[in-house]
C-alpha cells in the first residue's frame, strides 16, 4: 500500500490493535494525535492525519482534507523523509523529537511516561505492507 494514503492508514490502525503489545503498554493511556508529514523529498504537499487512541486501542484513524481541523492532545510534526526512517525503523520517534527532526506538542512529560507505548505503535506500523513515494 502507498504510503499515506486512506487504505495505508487504515492498515495502520488496524496494525495497531492487533498488537497485544501496544494494548499492555498503553492501557492507561488516554490522548489522541495528529501526524503531520511535511513536503520533502518526493513528497510535494503536506500530508496529515490523525490517530485516535484511549487505553490500548486505536479507536479511528482519518487523513485529513485541506482544511480540516482536528484539537488533538497531541501533534506530531516532521519532514517526510524522516517519516520514512520512522516507519522502516531507522529512526526512533522519541530520538527524533529530541534530535530536532520531529517537532512534538502537547504534554512532554505524559508522554515520555508512554516511551513502550511509543515504540510499539512504530513497531505496528512495521507490520504494514509500505511502498514508499
Amino acid at each position: 500500500m502507498k504510503i499515506l494514503s486512506k487504505e495505508w492508514l487504515e492498515a495502520f490502525g488496524n496494525a495497531i490493535n492487533n498488537n497485544p503489545a501496544y494494548k499492555e503498554a498503553a492501557e492507561w493511556w488516554e490522548g489522541d494525535m495528529l501526524c503531520v508529514v511535511q513536503p520533502n523529498g518526493p513528497l510535494d504537499h503536506e500530508v496529515r492525519f490523525y490517530l485516535g487512541l484511549y487505553h490500548g486501542e486505536c479507536t479511528g484513524t482519518k487523513l485529513l482534507e485541506k482544511g480540516e481541523e482536528v484539537k488533538p492532545e497531541f501533534t506530531l510534526t516532521g519532514p517526510y523523509e524522516a517519516w520514512v526512517l520512522i516507519a522502516k525503523k531507522e529512526l526512533d520517534t522519541i530520538q527524533g523529537v529530541m534530535s530536532g527532526k520531529l517537532k512534538l506538542e502537547g504534554n512532554m512529560a505524559k508522554l515520555m511516561r508512554a516511551t513502550r507505548a511509543a515504540q510499539e505503535i512504530v513497531n505496528s506500523l512495521g507490520n504494514v505492507e509500505t511502498e514508499f513515494l
